[in-house]
């Protein structure tokens, strides 16, 4: 399980969403918390204190954790080869339930089935604790720490495990369970949660540096902009009507996930690998719910201007890029300044 890598990361506009104004709110009291606690009760019994509403109280969880967790791979794997260990002699462990959506409850009729919960309450504990009060930790903790506070604090609330989408690499490649994220229920209202991608801030353009700053847009966004970076192995929790298969996903241009990529719409091309060769032209066919001002195109990281009509014709943009890179292999587009969408070049090119 990992960290998005920081460049060009996922969402520019951090504060500026339907959450802002509360978070700020909430923020000022949250960052006079202690930014380490003993055990995840304590900071759900001081949150308790300051916040009445459950939804006041999971924003404070989200804020705290994405301002004082930070991602650290070595964190990866942690007391999980004991973990494993523990279940040699229980006869009955299909999967363990960590690793599952909903934390599956075991059939007390099955051989282990209480030494296995016993061990994975003591293993969730752990990480919990190790995280809250070292301040470092991979997705699994995020998740596991934003759940723990929640379930001291009455709210419902899901582990979810599935697959990450956010670098041009993972476009078209097999399926693998590497993320963990949330969901919670307020007054019958499902919100998806990504508290690890909420702590990682966003990439500026005009100054060309990495800002590290708490990104609201994971807290409470919603299910079709969710999925286009995140694929639960439970479908269900994708909480959409409709269903979008794995290699539908998987095969996907990369789609950035910020505030302003609810304002954006990709006709074409609709594959996220493009075979083309060096000198050809990529045409594209795009939607934007704002006025234009700029397209700019990077081909691995060199920036290019579009200089071509950018006026809509019948609802819909069309341009073209042309691929000049001698050994191309990722496409940018962004607009207005903003990363929108990228592809993976074909290395077959003749």
């Amino acid at each position: 399980m990992y960290k998005p890598l920081i460049f060009f990361l996922l969402s520019l506009f951090s504060a500026i969403n339907i959450y802002g104004q509360d978070f700020d709110k909430i923020e000022a009291i949250v960052h006079k918390y202690p930014t380490t606690f003993k055990t995840p009760k304590k900071l759900a019994d001081l949150i308790a204190k300051d916040f009445s509403t459950e939804l006041d109280q999971a924003k404070a969880i989200y804020s705290w954790i994405t301002k004082n967790i930070s991602y650290d791979y070595n964190e990866s794997g942690k007391f999980y080869a004991d973990y494993a260990n523990s279940y040699k002699s229980v006869s009955y462990n299909p999967f363990p339930s960590f690793r599952s959506s909903n934390y599956i409850e075991y059939d007390k009729t099955k051989s282990g089935s209480k030494k296995h919960l016993k061990t994975e309450r003591k293993y969730r504990k752990k990480i919990s604790k190790r995280v809250i009060s070292t301040g470092i930790a991979v997705c699994e903790g995020y998740t596991q720490l934003f759940k723990d506070i929640c379930d001291h604090l009455g709210i419902t609330c899901f582990y979810v495990l599935g697959t990450a989408k956010n670098q041009i690499p993972h476009i078209g490649r097999d399926y693998r369970v590497d993320h963990a994220w949330n969901i919670i229920e307020i007054d019958f209202k499902k919100y998806l949660i990504d508290a690890t991608w909420g702590s990682t801030g966003y990439y500026n353009v005009q100054k060309q540096e990495f800002i590290e700053e708490t990104n609201y847009d994971y807290f409470g966004m919603s299910a079709e902009l969710f999925i286009k970076g995140h694929y639960p192995d439970f479908y269900e929790n994708s909480l959409l009507p409709e269903t979008i298969s794995k290699k539908e996903f998987l095969d996907a241009p990369l789609f950035y996930q910020h505030e302003k990529a609810k304002d954006f719409g990709l006709i074409s091309p609709s594959t996220g690998i493009l075979d083309v060769n060096t000198s050809q032209k990529v045409k594209f066919e795009i939607t934007y719910n704002e006025a234009i001002n700029s397209i700019i195109y990077t081909i691995n990281n060199r920036q290019f201007n579009y200089q071509g009509n950018i006026k809509p014709e019948n609802g819909i943009i069309r341009f073209e890029v042309t691929i000049s890179e001698p050994n191309p292999k990722e496409l940018i587009v962004f607009i207005n300044e903003i990363p929108m969408v990228g592809f993976k070049i074909a290395k077959d090119f003749n």
